[in-house]
């Protein structure tokens, strides 16, 4: 009897196939960043598009209320009282309905107290939901 040996090959891995797809890839990407450069240095005025609307009228939708640190509302940039800013707000809802937004923008040093008495004042014109802005700070590494 003839015993044959039986020989496992070991896999091999072909790495021309991949290779190949490395340079292609550098070939690509290298005519892409080239084909981006040509297209910025021409000027080219672009079409105009129809927006959804102006900005002005956007902003007639939002009613920005300041309120300073001693306590002082201003509204559309002129200082008002507080029955001014109620009557200001309910005007402002009857027009525009639930689309008003109203934003408060409150000085940090601001007591709460103020800040308080203008929440009272708007949510007894009838809108609720007001929006608070804050200025965020860039986290540094």
């Amino acid at each position: 009897m003839i015993r044959r040996e039986s020989r496992r090959d070991e896999p091999q891995i072909n790495v021309v196939p991949m290779i190949d797809l490395m340079i292609f890839l550098i070939v690509f990407f290298l005519s892409a960043t080239t084909f981006t450069q040509r297209e910025r240095e021409h000027e080219v005025q672009l079409p105009e598009t129809r927006g959804t609307g102006s900005l002005s009228k956007a902003l007639e939708k939002n009613l920005i209320i300041n309120v300073k640190k001693d306590g002082n509302i201003f509204v559309d940039g002129r200082r008002c009282s507080p029955e001014e800013l109620q009557t200001i707000v309910s005007r402002r809802r009857s027009a525009l309905g639930t689309g008003l937004k109203v934003k408060v923008h409150p000085d940090k040093r601001t007591p709460y107290q103020y800040i308080a008495d203008v929440l009272t004042l708007v949510e007894k014109a009838g809108v609720y939901g007001l929006l608070f802005d804050t200025k965020q700070d860039t986290l540094e590494p």
